[in-house]
């Protein structure tokens, strides 16, 4: 029956002319879904409280419905609807008046329809235009129909849907309120260890300043010192070498004592004695020149823990120096410079070393005795009379 009356229906002749229908010419059934679809609902309350007599408590749907009843017939609140859907769909009307005929008109609704967005310039587009006749119109409003129980259906789940997501959203409003809790006390903690670390940085940085001014002073005292004192490197490397000479002398001192208590044991051989041997036996003089500093340059090296122990036997301090032999001639400058008597072994002596020695006590004033025999006793002899020019 619905396949006959749909050919019925197709079988009509094309309508004719250009002119479109307005609001009012169109059929009763088509002002609901029209305004329905067409027009917004705050657009509807506006047109109704200007058009309309109202008592003030009339609720949407009464207003549509007045729109509708309105919209049957030519009148002020019809052409105010003719003028706005006009203005508010211009660009919908100028795609729909590129179609010719029925057939094109058709398939750009199905176009408009198919993208289920923003149909409503399209239909009112479509049931206004020249070639939209009964059949046609009867088609669109089907589609319309069914896409508004469509739409029902959607907004039911999206209703759903949306009081699932509230409900989902409430709780990730609580998650979220917690970890801003915890991110809130956790930056408050890396604050308080922030500021933390950073007095204990400036007190480090103020400990840091004031090691390197106690450095800087202590650099610039030695500086001075060096300044006024300019052999005092070579002192301290004498006073290092004195102490290292007198706990030698300590080490030679317990080995005689030691091989003097061995050799009273030993019978004595009847052995001749020499000339430099009665000489160096002989009884000398006691001899005293504490805290003096004695430096014997030449002289014979086995001949040296002698003179060391002659030296320290009148309470002095020794230093020797072999005249160039062995030791280097840059260190008897500073030997020099550190003695208070100097004990000169000629015969066995550099030039060079002579030199030195003879023109440093000639400058400094220093006493210096000379010594031809390299001898214990020659050497004693020497002690003896610097002593008494002393006293």
């Amino acid at each position: 029956m619905a396949e006959a009356c749909c050919a019925a229906h197709a079988a009509l002749p094309p309508t004719t002319g250009s002119r479109r229908r307005r609001l009012w010419e169109l059929g009763s059934h088509s002002h609901c879904p029209v305004i329905g679809v067409c027009v917004p609902l705050e657009r509807v309350r506006q047109l109704a409280k200007k058009l309309l007599v109202l008592q003030g408590d009339e609720d949407d749907y009464t207003l549509h419905c007045s729109l509708v009843t309105a919209a049957a017939r030519r009148n002020a609140v019809a052409e105010a609807l003719q003028k706005d859907l006009e203005q508010r769909f211009v660009l919908d009307l100028r795609q729909a008046a590129q179609a010719k005929c029925r057939e094109s008109l058709m398939a750009w609704w199905r176009g408009r329809a198919a993208q289920g967005e923003n149909i409503a310039g399209a239909l009112w587009a479509t049931l206004t235009h020249a070639r939209c006749d009964e059949w046609l119109e009867m088609r669109v409003l089907g589609q319309v129909h069914m896409l508004q129980h469509q739409v029902g259906a959607a907004q039911r789940v999206d209703m759903t849907r949306h009081r699932e997501l509230a409900t989902e959203h409430q709780a990730l409003v609580r998650d979220y309120a917690e970890v801003q809790q915890r991110v809130t006390a956790w930056s408050l903690e890396r604050a308080r260890e922030q500021q933390a670390w950073e007095q204990e940085r400036m007190q480090q940085r103020a400990a840091l300043i004031a090691l390197q001014t106690q450095l800087a002073q202590a650099q610039d005292q030695l500086q001075h010192w060096q300044a006024e004192r300019p052999d005092l490197p070579e002192r301290e490397a004498l006073r290092q070498r004195l102490a290292e000479q007198v706990e030698r002398n300590q080490a030679l001192q317990r080995e005689v004592a030691r091989l003097s208590s061995r050799a009273v044991a030993v019978p004595c051989e009847s052995v001749e004695p020499t000339p430099a041997a009665i000489e160096e036996a002989l009884p000398a003089a006691p001899v005293k020149l504490e805290h003096r500093v004695i430096l014997c340059v030449g002289g014979r090296g086995g001949s040296v823990p002698q003179y060391r122990q002659a030296v320290e036997g009148c309470g002095a301090q020794f230093l020797h120096h072999d005249g160039g032999d062995e030791h280097k001639p840059a260190q008897l400058e500073p030997q020099l410079a550190a003695a208070d008597l100097v004990i000169c072994q000629t015969g066995c002596i550099s030039h060079d070393a002579y030199w030195r020695v003879k023109d440093h006590c000639k400058r400094h004033g220093k006493r210096c005795v000379f010594v031809e025999t390299p001898s214990r006793s020659a050497f004693e002899r020497a002690l003896a009379q610097a002593a008494v020019e002393e006293a």
